[in-house]
């Protein structure tokens, strides 16, 4: 899995890094939303749970796919600024089970 920045803007009232990523990932499936996570992490030196995958847009008969990511300052900040269902996706806090069987 390849990973180029587009974009990447600093938005200093929120406290956050907001970066548009490409990933190509030739011969592979879309990958996940905790291994796009991790390498984002890892690329721009930051701790994982500041990093938060807002959105992956796969290219339809492409092997690439385009990542919208929020990296904040502290892990505090992304308890008041992002919305509980985005927490829940990227395994930050735990979902309520709602299996009824």
């Amino acid at each position: 899995m390849e990973t180029t920045i587009i974009q990447e803007k600093y938005n200093p009232l929120i406290g956050r890094k907001e970066v548009d990523v490409l990933l190509t990932h030739l011969g592979e499936i879309t990958p996940s939303r905790e291994s796009v996570r991790a390498k984002i992490a890892a690329l721009l030196n930051l701790d994982l749970e500041n990093v938060v995958i807002q959105s992956i847009q796969g290219h339809f008969g492409e092997p690439r796919s385009r990542v919208i990511v929020h990296c904040y300052d502290n892990a505090d900040d992304v308890m008041i600024f992002e919305p509980k269902y985005r927490l829940k996706r990227n395994k930050i806090i735990e979902g309520e089970n709602t299996n009824k069987s």
